[in-house]
């Protein structure tokens, strides 16, 4: 019975190698030679020199898949600034000058820069105000201005104190809150605001 070479009948198999691929996972104790010993590859010939040689199949290794570390503390700091910050979370990355994916990846175990290491602590702490105050915070609130002409996240991008940026917004917010409670008490005896649709009826003695 003829068989179907693979490759060209005058190849030196002693040149054949097989290596191992690198991957990007943890790996597991190598198994030693799985496969018989003296079986060629797919197409493979098992001719004098393969056997001679010892070549067959290398040994092969398992891959596992990284998994998240739950108790690493980038990923509680993150966790924390998740809590804290809701779905402001999009607004974050301009903290650190990364891309919203980058947040996911420390998230999900991956150790931030040591640039942003303390910016992250910073927000998490800003992040913790929050949550304590049971606030959630909003894109106008994150657009407020705090202190030195730049708002929260730009205090926290530049080394700010997280714990005090927070309240300072907080207070902030709050004075308007309170200021506009007390316009809506001083208000609340006079007849109902004038309405957009209202303007240009005639009234009744306009011809008088």
């Amino acid at each position: 019975m003829s068989a179907v070479l693979a490759v060209p009948p005058t190849a030196d198999f002693a040149l054949v190698r097989y290596r191992p691929t690198q991957a990007i996972a943890n790996r597991t104790h190598a198994v030693d030679r799985p496969f018989p010993y003296l079986v060629t590859g797919t197409g493979g010939l098992a001719g004098e020199r393969f056997i001679r040689h010892g070549m067959g199949y290398r040994p092969f290794e398992v891959l596992e898949s990284i998994q998240p570390i739950a108790d690493a503390p980038y990923v509680k700091l993150m966790e924390q600034v998740r809590a804290g910050f809701g779905r402001t979370m999009s607004r974050l990355p301009e903290v650190f000058g990364v891309s919203r994916q980058t947040l996911y990846n420390w998230l999900d175990g991956e150790t931030p820069k040591p640039a942003h290491q303390e910016r992250l602590r910073q927000l998490a702490q800003a992040a913790q105000i929050f949550i304590d105050l049971g606030i959630k915070p909003t894109v106008p609130m994150l657009d407020r201005t705090v202190a030195q002409g730049k708002t929260l996240l730009q205090l926290l991008a530049a080394g700010g104190d997280g714990k005090e940026s927070a309240k300072k917004l907080v207070r902030i917010i709050q004075r308007g809150s309170d200021a506009s409670a007390q316009l809506d008490r001083l208000l609340a005896g006079r007849k109902a605001p004038v309405k957009a649709a209202d303007l240009g009826t005639p009234a009744w003695d306009e011809s008088a």
